[in-house]
């Protein structure tokens, strides 16, 4: 009787064993899991990113570039350390309201998007333009 409820206690000790062994490979499976999910939900946000600047490029160069006087500037981006990360000229004759309300937003995404990933940067502050000139066709800063 003695061995028998001595292999009743190994028993009980290896599935306990087993069970905490599961346990540990369920968990750090799961944490795996969490990790990639940051990785491929921060890489997803890059590139929503880069594709809202490529909508506003696209708008940006909508208009072929004939007389200077009718285009501007405006600063787009946020840096992690702040300020825009440079300077966009855009045609006068767009929908301004809506293309400045666009470049806002991805400024507002981009720095939610540093401050949500600790992103760095090299806190350098981009020169200002001073005017914009028609070189081909295509806007141009002048700084």
């Amino acid at each position: 009787m003695h061995a028998f409820v001595q292999k009743i206690n190994i028993n009980r000790l290896m599935k306990s064993k087993i069970i905490l062994f599961l346990m540990v490979g369920c968990l750090a499976f799961i944490a795996a899991c969490d990790t990639d999910d940051d990785s491929s939900s921060q890489e997803q946000e890059r590139l929503n990113l880069e594709e809202m600047l490529s909508e506003i490029n696209e708008i940006a160069e909508s208009v072929p570039c004939e007389n200077p006087y009718d285009w501007t500037f405006t600063a787009i981006g946020s840096k992690a350390c702040g300020g825009p990360i440079g300077y966009l000229a855009y045609s006068l004759n767009i929908d301004t309201v809506s293309f400045l309300n666009t470049v806002e937003a991805y400024s507002i995404a981009l720095d939610d998007f540093n401050k949500k990933w600790n992103i760095v940067s090299d806190c350098s502050v981009p020169p200002i333009p001073i005017d914009v000139a028609c070189e081909n066709g295509k806007a141009v800063l002048v700084f």
